[in-house]
């Protein structure tokens, strides 16, 4: 497998456990006790959810332009997984931003 086609790179893993870090954060502060302290907790995680929501579409559209020319089924198949993450991903993140921000 050439080198520029490895589509989960260690940025693209730490990104994900970021958005991931960043969702937990915010459905932790919804289910603690209402405090100063989670209030705080609350705006941090909506703030960068929607930060990696903007970061999110950026990666998509580019998954999107670098699988349109790569042959490889493997490849294809891993780029097309790796949208598929994002996309999960930035549904997650609105949904859960919403929730926090009604509550």
């Amino acid at each position: 497998m050439n080198s520029k086609n490895v589509v989960f790179t260690p940025l693209r893993i730490a990104l994900i456990i970021s958005i991931v870090v960043s969702n937990a954060l915010a459905v932790i502060s919804l289910l603690v006790k209402q405090s100063p302290t989670t209030e705080a907790l609350a705006v941090f995680a909506v703030v960068f959810i929607m930060l990696f929501v903007f970061v999110i579409l950026l990666e998509i559209v580019w998954l999107h332009h670098r699988a349109k020319g790569i042959t490889d089924p493997v490849t294809l198949r891993s780029y097309r997984k790796a949208r598929i993450i994002y996309s999960i991903l930035f549904v997650c993140g609105f949904l859960i931003s919403y929730w926090t921000i009604v509550n």
